[in-house]
């Protein structure tokens, strides 16, 4: 597959999305057994929703259409005929189909579903799948063309090719055999792919993929090949035209490969585009691609991610122009080494902040805690002016007003001022569980939740440093950004933060809407121990201070 005209490709797209003006959603068809399943393969321009698990186990298997050549040209063997590929759409709604089985050495096109074309399938996970056949082959898809494959999970897979008349090229892999024109996103595989002497273009996510992009999928299992193969790889075998691979990853691969074999890598076996607009094929680039603990076998090839542009003597020879000069393909990394590291603490602080959350100082500084208060201050001020210095500095973040109120009363803080450090805007209680961080009322009653996603490093007035995350939900309002100290419960028993709508204005200690507001946050499941232990920290770091503010 060489060539095609691309705007044949989209429009068809966008017409099977539902995009362009007056395009209509036919009824969808719900589907609960492997009978109804099955059943697809009769009206193949239908659109399906899977309702419940099935398991094709005893079943052989015949793939959801077929795959014709519209017409005899090139470029019409490249566009399969309307009336035989699947033209619907299938959602499998997170359900899993087991214990798939296509038995038969001369099959074409051969998956779950044999050929699909300007459409999209996903959302299923395909568990216990066992495919054979010569060309096109994988346990998902034998033939996309110009359409989506989402949000699909391969589970034990298994592709079994065998050598026939048209096995040169093969085109092998878990999720799609052959891509033309197609977007693969958000697929994960695990699968073994095994391919005979003298065929090409096999990797555990996709085989032969022209002009066809990947996108957060990962890779893991293996694939071996015969003697004189190309195109092995542990994401995909071919990656020509593609006009991205991005935030792609194969761990834990072994590509095992014959003799005379070329084009080895770990994610993909070869790749790129033309930079000349007139050869109507992208420049492959590869952005956040990762290979780890990937095992190449073989006495020719390397280990890098990709295995080499589509070029050899034989390739120029056979095809000609623009076969006959090297293909150009970029790797690259969206981010730098230091904000990969900040973008990984941020990332690890959310985790570590996991549980919920009662405001520190209304439990730090209980009539039941005095004791423990008066201990701290005594032993760095003596006991004599222990009782003054520990109210002192009790009231210190026990403030109660902030934002232009504070200001009006503290000024720039020169003077004296309180922090207030309790939850503002109705919360009573914080959530956090990974990137979602939750508020609850007084009520008990959770009323916002919000995915975050890290932004950059942040500071309050360069003194307090941290972390800014934001969330996309449009209605966060004064919940739309958070900014977290890297304090943890396990590092300094408690947790400090600020949350609102105006990041800049965040970031400022004694102006703006924030002003003298920095809320602290202790686990709702604490123990005596961990309130003893943070108003410990508490007294030791500011009598330290005021100790140093003395002496100078």
């Amino acid at each position: 597959m060489k060539k095609l005209i691309t705007v044949v490709c989209v429009v068809a797209m966008m017409l099977s999305m539902g995009v362009i003006a007056g395009a209509e959603n036919a009824e969808v068809i719900r589907i609960t057994t492997a009978e109804e399943l099955a059943a697809v393969a009769n009206d193949l321009a239908g659109d399906y929703i899977l309702d419940a698990d099935i398991d094709l186990q005893g079943l052989a298997w015949t793939p959801i259409g077929a795959y014709a050549p519209s017409g005899e040209s090139a470029e019409e063997q490249e566009i399969p005929a309307k009336e035989t590929a699947f033209t619907g759409t299938f959602d499998g709604n997170g359900h899993t189909i087991r214990n798939l089985s296509v038995q038969g050495k001369d099959g074409i096109a051969v998956g779950l579903f044999s050929c699909i074309a300007e459409t999209k399938i996903g959302n299923f996970t395909l568990e216990n799948a066992s495919v054979e056949g010569t060309v096109m082959v994988a346990d998902v898809v034998g033939y996309s063309y110009c359409s989506t494959v989402y949000d699909v999970n391969l589970i034990n897979g298994s592709v079994t090719a065998y050598a026939g008349e048209l096995s040169a090229e093969g085109m092998y892999g878990g999720i799609v055999g052959a891509g033309m024109e197609s977007r693969i996103v958000g697929c994960n595989a695990e699968a073994d792919v095994l391919i005979p002497n003298g065929t090409a273009n096999a990797g555990i996510v996709g085989g032969g993929l022209e002009k066809t992009s990947l996108a957060d999928c990962t890779a893991t299992g293996s694939v071996t090949a015969g003697n004189s193969c190309y195109g092995i790889g542990g994401i995909s075998g071919c990656g020509f035209g593609a006009e991205e691979f991005t935030n792609c990853k194969a761990a834990n691969i072994t590509l095992t490969v014959g003799s005379d074999c070329f084009w080895i890598g770990s994610i993909t076996g070869y790749a790129g585009g033309y930079e000349i607009p007139e050869f109507d094929t992208p420049v492959t680039v590869f952005t956040d691609c990762t290979a780890e603990n990937v095992t190449i076998v073989t006495a020719a090839g390397d280990d890098d991610l990709v295995g080499g542009g589509f070029y050899n003597e034989d390739v120029a020879a056979a095809y000609g122009a623009p076969f006959d000069q090297p293909t150009v393909y970029v790797i690259r990394s969206s981010v730098e080494p230091e904000a990969d590291k900040n973008a990984q603490a941020a990332a690890q602080l959310l985790t570590d902040l996991t549980g919920t959350y009662d405001e520190l100082f209304p439990v730090i500084t209980a009539e039941a805690y005095d004791q423990i208060w008066l201990e701290d201050c005594a032993a760095v001020v003596g006991e004599e002016m222990a009782p003054a210095v520990a109210e002192a500095l009790k009231a210190a973040c026990n403030g109660t007003i902030y934002g232009q109120e504070a200001i009006d009363a503290f000024g720039d803080g020169s003077d004296g001022a309180q922090f207030d450090c309790l939850f503002i805007n109705g919360v009573s209680q914080f959530v956090f569980d990974g990137n979602t961080v939750s508020g609850i009322d007084e009520n008990g009653e959770i009323f916002f939740s919000h995915v975050y996603q890290y932004v950059e490093p942040a500071s309050i007035a360069g003194m307090m440093n941290g972390y800014l995350y934001k969330t996309e939900d449009e209605d966060a309002g004064e919940f739309e950004y958070l900014f977290l100290l890297p304090d943890t419960p396990a590092t300094t028993f408690h947790i400090e933060f600020r949350y609102g709508s105006d990041p800049e204005a965040m970031m400022l200690y004694n102006d703006g809407p924030y002003a003298y507001w920095l809320a602290a946050g202790i686990p709702a499941d604490r123990d005596e121990q961990m309130v003893e232990d943070v108003i410990d920290l508490f007294c030791a770091e500011n009598l330290a201070e005021m100790n140093m503010k003395d002496a100078a």
